[in-house]
């Protein structure tokens, strides 16, 4: 069994590493949420969207706190069935 003073440097480790993907996450939701609303712009309205195109990062935010919510499937897994044979 690890000491407490190993415990405590286990997480602070940690959350360092946290810190650094929340980061990333964010940076990525940024960008596909750009990429999304320049999407809706330019499609017609009477276009409806197939499932997963829109708010994937919110998909993904979801997939980190409860693993079973989008199945078996990666988010890029789910990316890609959304707008496969869309351009």
């Amino acid at each position: 069994m690890a000491s407490i003073a190993t415990n405590i440097a286990t997480i602070q480790t940690k959350a360092t590493e946290l810190d650094a993907l929340i980061i990333q996450v964010r940076a990525a939701k940024a960008v596909i949420d750009a990429a999304e609303v320049e999407i809706r712009r330019a499609r017609p309205a009477s276009d409806t969207p197939r499932a997963y195109q829109e708010r994937l990062a919110l998909v993904a935010l979801d997939a980190m706190g409860k693993p079973s919510i989008a199945g078996d499937k990666t988010i890029a897994e789910l990316a890609a069935a959304a707008w496969a044979g869309v351009a």
